[in-house]
């Protein structure tokens, strides 16, 4: 390999890409693995004949022999791409990485800070798109790296979608150009990454009827936005943290539902036009904290000690904490923690135990008026979770609502506890609310969600407000001079999830008014929408600039000009 990059630099390009570099999908049985892998872990290779793909493994897969070889695999992995990264700089050129698996447990960990840029995999929904490309970017921002998404492409028949056709499925589902291509490259450049167009096969090759203007519009826009958008951040009311360590549940065969969870409330929170970011503990420093008003926890399944101290000073000191499920009960090796958790001392809860079976008909009774709980005063009763992780409230924590299995009618356990610690506050729900939502959108879950985000940021305003169907989300940015860029993606039209990957078609949405919280001292200028290349009137209300946008399709980019 190291030959063929030498020869790769020889040519007249920018730089090399290499593809998905790390976590590989089966194990390697030839001569030089069988004697390596014996010489670094002391196992024969054979004790891993049975693993055909590591993503469906087999019952009695031998477990030791398996984090060895992903161990002694990764450590390879990252000697190899230090030394693709000496040539190619050698040679002057960058070096960029396919990120797309790096973020599952058995991949090299912070894979991604080796190269000068990474690309982000795609996702089928635009939620989770968005997810992905505000996570990826949050990894290249603090080392001033690239994060690229793909907008088209898809691989459907590895998927398994649609699964009633996968043997006449396409290979790639936007052989031909629509409006999807628009909306994925709009809701990358949203998330803060930069979309790579991934159909130049079909156009070099001539084939089908589709042109490539959906793409070509994505990067002319690019072009005009490019001062607002470059370096620019997210403006967050809620900032969501994956984990690391969550993602090694896979070591004893368990499954955390971290990065799912995750997903459910960011879809909570653009239903609810309350603005996020998505920061993955690895990059969760002091520094970033203090721009946090609310860091939510979904389902984060182990945290390290150092990230729980982080969390608790900046709790202390006035920081809001959401917590859900599972967070922290197991180790960094996937295994339960015996000590009630890694969150027992903040959150004032003790773990008991790993959830058990999840029961049908489960709700939970609210047992105390908080603030918290908005509307859902004492004795309501609002839909819950099927599964739950078995607390104990200690004696510095207050117990809002229980689980109430109502056709046994018993009380599963604590559901949702509260604490105030300084000046900060914590809510924790034993169960996972957000994870209902994106198949249910029960009104009581997001009703209740955003309520207790409200109440954990103290109330404060949200940085723009929309008055939009259910569908159109907004991604607030404010750009490097401190100007406001509000995306609108009008995810409106036609979805039939049963099939899996159809075609999408987008119907425009019609008189958007978007309200954008101008920051203390400064004033609104004028608003500019970027995609439409026009500009549009606005007025003020309060601490808010409010304008109408007459029409979007797809998406628009507002930019709000600030003196």
């Amino acid at each position: 390999m190291r030959t063929t990059v030498r020869e790769l630099c020889e040519h007249d390009t920018d730089g090399v890409y290499f593809d998905c570099p790390s976590n590989y999908r089966g194990v390697c049985f030839c001569d030089s693995c069988r004697t390596n892998f014996k010489k670094f872990s002391g196992m024969d290779l054979e004790r891993l004949g049975n693993v055909l793909d590591v993503y469906s493994l087999p019952r009695d897969v031998d477990m030791a022999a398996l984090v060895a070889w992903f161990e002694w695999a990764n450590k390879l992995t990252k000697e190899d791409l230090l030394d693709f990264r000496k040539i190619i700089h050698g040679a002057g050129k960058f070096m960029l990485c396919h990120n797309g698996a790096t973020w599952r447990g058995a991949s090299l960990p912070l894979q991604y800070r080796i190269p000068e840029g990474f690309m982000v995999e795609y996702h089928d929904q635009t939620y989770q798109r968005l997810v992905g490309a505000l996570m990826g970017a949050s990894m290249a921002r603090p080392a001033r790296k690239l994060a690229m998404a793909y907008m088209g492409s898809y691989d459907v028949s590895t998927d398994d979608q649609p699964s009633h056709s996968k043997p006449w499925a396409v290979h790639m589902a936007d052989i031909e150009d629509s409006d999807e291509i628009r909306m994925e490259g709009f809701a990358n450049l949203a998330g803060g990454s930069i979309p790579i167009y991934a159909c130049a096969n079909r156009l070099y090759f001539g084939i089908g009827s589709g042109s490539a203007e959906a793409a070509q519009e994505v990067f002319r826009v690019v072009r005009r936005a490019e001062p607002i958008l470059k370096d620019s951040v997210p403006v967050p009311y809620v900032g969501i943290v994956p984990t690391w360590e969550a993602l090694q549940l896979w070591r004893t065969r368990r499954r955390s539902w971290n990065m799912m969870m995750t997903e459910s409330l960011a879809l909570v929170l653009l239903d609810s036009h309350i603005s996020f970011d998505v920061n993955p503990n690895t990059e969760m420093t002091a520094d970033w904290l203090q721009r946090q008003r609310v860091v939510a926890l979904c389902g984060a399944s182990a945290l390290k000690d150092e990230d729980v101290r982080l969390l608790a000073d900046w709790v202390s000191a006035g920081g809001g904490l959401l917590a859900t499920y599972d967070s922290g009960l197991y180790t960094a090796h996937g295994e339960p923690r015996k000590d009630g958790g890694a969150l027992k001392d903040l959150l004032d809860v003790e773990m008991k135990g790993e959830p058990p079976e999840g029961q049908a008909d489960c709700f939970y009774r609210v047992k105390a008026d908080h603030p918290a709980l908005g509307e859902y005063g004492k004795s309501s009763v609002v839909m819950g979770d099927a599964r739950l992780a078995p607390v104990e409230v200690r004696d510095g924590a207050t117990l809002l609502a229980d689980c109430w299995n109502l056709q046994m009618e018993q009380v599963r356990g604590p559901a949702i506890v509260a604490k105030t610690l300084g000046k900060g506050r914590t809510i924790y729900i034993s169960g996972s609310l957000e994870a209902h939502y994106p198949s249910s959108r029960v009104a009581s879950l997001q009703k209740m969600l955003v309520s207790i985000i409200r109440y954990l940021a103290g109330d404060a305003p949200v940085p723009f407000q929309m008055s939009a169907p259910r569908g159109v989300y907004g991604v607030l940015r404010e750009s490097a001079n401190g100007d406001l860029a509000l995306w609108v993606l009008a995810n409106v039209g036609f979805k039939d999830a049963s099939i899996g990957r159809m075609r999408q078609d987008f119907l425009p949405v019609h008189d958007v008014e978007v309200r954008v919280l101008v920051p203390e001292g400064r004033q609104a200028r004028s608003v500019e929408l970027i995609r439409a290349k026009r500009s549009i009137p606005f007025k003020v209300d309060g601490k808010y600039a409010v304008a109408s946008i007459p029409t979007v399709h797809i998406a628009e980019l507002v930019h709000w000009k600030l003196a």
